[in-house]
């Protein structure tokens, strides 16, 4: 019988770091174990090996992969098994709980693939070396890091990560499960911003979809004329994964498709990057999770082109918007030529006004927020992961 659904809501630390993240990881094995107690049962197979296969599977076929943005969420067990979404964090806590009611020996891996040593993604191995990385795809395999650490993990050890991974990169609000204290924190941010004269919409991913919706209404690389030639429903559920509202997109793409496209050059680029690693389903291809994490990088990079004053930061709000809406962002892929430049263009007329969903202008000011909503590169910490 699956566990009962606690709602547990509580935020663990208000400015998190990489390193607060990985402890708070740790720290909830025993409550994710206790609540799997019997449900663990179900994936005993006649050997470790076999009882790591049923847990990948299972992960695989019955949750989906969305990376966090701003806000990084670990699910327990109970909250995964009810709302079928979470990360890498998430997975791992649920494979921690299952090895632990079967006594399993496993350690977490935490890998970064990039120079920057601050790790991106986290895992479970099992003592055997079986490998249980469902958002890389393949069980019992693992994309090389750059960088790997791990944690021995056991029913008699559950204190903390030991060693020093120069994790110190300042990060957003760290939650076990969010919704009311997310609009909560929404709305505080929103009366701070006021104090120093600011309106502000962007908490979360709702700055991202601003941003989305003025290239939309600008029609940068065609963006509301491909995104018209796309299924409505499966341009709808993108949207709605992104948090938004589909009328707003639609009166957004009916502006836009009355307007000539104007080349920006994320599409170029993202096409290039993706087909410089193996396209989206040829041999090598890269996987859902590696596509989104160059979406964010991509978006990042055009930043200060769309936005001046917001800079990566901007960028990295319209990469979390954009890699929610995968499915889209492919479609629009497919409808882009191979000999699209990736020369990524700036100037006055490419440069986003941005509204609020409600219709409703607004001034965004990014510099003068940045430390209000603590937004930026970093915090897309397990965003950007990927395997």
């Amino acid at each position: 019988m699956q566990p009962q659904f606690e709602g547990i809501d509580a935020v663990y630390k208000s400015k998190a770091d990489n390193k607060d993240i990985r402890d708070l990881l740790v720290k909830l094995v025993p409550k994710a174990k206790a609540q799997m107690g019997t449900f663990a049962q179900k994936f005993k197979g006649r050997n470790p090996q076999e009882t790591c296969k049923n847990i990948f599977d299972y992960i695989k076929s019955n949750f989906t992969y969305v990376a966090d943005g701003g806000e990084q969420i670990i699910k327990l067990p109970s909250a995964l098994l009810r709302k079928k979404v979470g990360d890498c964090k998430s997975y791992s806590l649920f494979t921690a709980s299952i090895l632990e009611n079967l006594k399993i020996p496993y350690k977490f891996v935490y890998t970064s693939y990039s120079a920057n040593p601050i790790p991106q993604h986290v895992y479970v191995v099992t003592e055997n070396g079986c490998i249980i990385d469902v958002v890389y795809g393949i069980f019992n395999q693992e994309k090389k890091p750059t960088y790997k650490y791990t944690q021995d993990m056991n029913v008699r050890y559950m204190s903390g990560i030991s060693g020093d991974c120069s994790c110190d990169s300042q990060m957003g609000k760290v939650t076990i499960i969010s919704k009311d204290k997310r609009q909560a924190a929404a709305a505080s941010v929103k009366a701070t911003a006021k104090k120093v004269g600011k309106s502000v919409s962007i908490v979360g991913l709702s700055g991202g979809r601003a941003l989305v919706l003025a290239m939309v209404k600008k029609n940068l690389d065609g963006f509301a004329t491909k995104m018209q030639k796309i299924d409505t429903n499966k341009l709808k559920s993108s949207w709605q994964k992104a948090g938004g509202d589909f009328t707003t997109l639609q009166s957004a793409i009916k502006e836009g498709s009355s307007k000539p496209a104007k080349r920006l050059g994320f599409l170029g680029k993202l096409q290039k990057l993706v087909k410089s690693k193996g396209g989206v389903r040829g041999l090598g291809a890269m996987t859902e999770g590696e596509i989104q994490a160059a979406i964010v990088t991509v978006s990042t990079a055009i930043g200060t082109a769309l936005v001046p004053a917001g800079g990566t930061a901007a960028g990295a709000s319209l990469g979390a918007a954009l890699a929610a809406m995968y499915p889209t962002i492919i479609d629009m892929l497919k409808q882009t030529p191979a000999t699209e430049s990736d020369i990524i263009q700036g100037g006055d007329d490419l440069t986003l006004d941005l509204v609020e969903e409600g219709g409703t202008a607004t001034s965004f000011s990014f510099g003068t927020i940045l430390p209000i909503i603590a937004i930026g590169g970093a915090i897309f910490y397990f965003a950007t992961k990927k395997k």
